[in-house]
């Protein structure tokens, strides 16, 4: 197990599903993020984030929320289209806290699925900020997709974080309430307040409680083995599965929406490496595709920035040849337009020549 866990942390892969999730993470957040500062009722009572030092008229203002938030959007778009890295991952990273943060400070609640995000976030930008050459060089040579420019550490150390933020999420359920909390009266009463009523599993949760205290041990149980599927691949993918379906009985049950936390733990709980690996081998069998452009073209512009970051599969290759300075010219041409005939006929030599 621990020589499994090593050769996890040292060893590269394609960049795919590190690549994925930087995409995934950061179209979620541009999509969802709220558009305006919040306006929550009361006094401020404990520090929500790191920004909490700072003056209310900063915390609760329109204009710094939008410039950040629009710095956020702009470093976003460069880090998906990988210019300016790593310093546009870095902005999109330091922009993204601060606009969470500011949402925190003036919400009545804390939304921890963009703790999560903001985390592996971090982590893809240290993966751009020192494997920054490397992926440089693989755009240039046409072959990011299918390098092995995705560290190890960056694949194991955002698991880490993923696992120990479920299991946390057990730890602090036992803290706060004790051994008592999966007694099934806690689950009876959320459900009886805050459950959809076209939920499948309401009508068997309120009628019997041992049934109710049953899914919260498997709550627990779930939530706490979260940090085993990091030092033992081979639970790595029951672990996931099973997440997965915890995310699905709050959604049908409550109607909350952990889509992102959801894709998280599909991503980095199932073996996705080895499957890339098999489909990019596959398709580089089946499938080629060639390119042959002009050197200095616009056509050569165009398609040497978005093959590199589109190819996925790596089955295109771009061939330049040099671009034609100007129009061919019939030799018979240069050679009486370069030369002086060797003769001339004029009238007054032939008739000279008759007589």
């Amino acid at each position: 197990m621990e020589t499994n866990f090593r050769r996890e942390l040292t060893s590269s892969f394609k960049p795919h599903v590190g690549q994925f999730v930087v995409w995934a993470v950061l179209l979620h957040a541009m999509l969802f993020m709220r558009a305006d500062v919040p306006c929550a009722e009361g006094l401020r009572n404990t520090p929500a984030t790191v920004l909490s030092f700072l003056p209310e008229e900063i915390l609760t203002s329109p204009l710094v929320f939008h410039v950040f938030r629009w710095l956020f959007v702009v470093a976003g778009i460069l880090w998906v289209l990988q210019l300016l890295v790593p310093l546009s991952s870095w902005v999109c990273v330091f922009a993204y806290t601060i606009t969470v943060a500011l949402v925190f400070e003036n919400s009545s609640h804390i939304e921890h699925t963009k703790n999560l995000a903001n985390i592996v976030l971090f982590i893809h930008a240290m993966w751009y900020h020192f494997h920054a050459s490397d992926i440089r060089t693989a755009l240039a040579r046409n072959a990011f997709w299918v390098s092995s420019v995705y560290p190890g550490w960056t694949h194991s150390l955002s698991l880490f974080c993923i696992a120990i933020y479920h299991s946390n999420a057990a730890l602090a359920k036992l803290l706060q309430s004790g051994i008592e909390w999966p007694n099934g009266l806690s689950l009876q009463l959320w459900i009886n307040l805050m459950g959809r009523e076209d939920s499948l599993a309401k009508t068997l949760i309120l009628s019997d409680r041992t049934t109710a205290a049953l899914l919260q041990w498997c709550v627990l149980l779930v939530e706490a083995s979260a940090i085993v599927a990091v030092f033992c691949p081979r639970l790595r993918m029951p672990i996931g599965a099973a997440l997965l379906g915890l995310y699905g009985g709050i959604a049908d049950s409550f109607g909350f929406s952990f889509v992102l936390n959801a894709f998280l733990v599909a991503a980095f709980f199932f073996p996705w490496a080895r499957i890339i690996d098999r489909a990019c081998d596959a398709a580089k069998r089946c499938l080629e595709v060639g390119c042959t452009v002009a050197r200095g073209s616009r056509l050569e512009r165009i398609l040497g920035f978005v093959v590199p970051r589109l190819d996925l599969l790596g089955v295109t290759s771009l061939s330049r040849q040099p671009k034609p300075s100007g129009p061919e010219r019939f030799p018979g041409a240069n050679s009486r337009a370069g030369s002086e005939p060797s003769e001339r006929c004029s009238p007054g030599g032939s008739r000279g020549d008759n007589s």
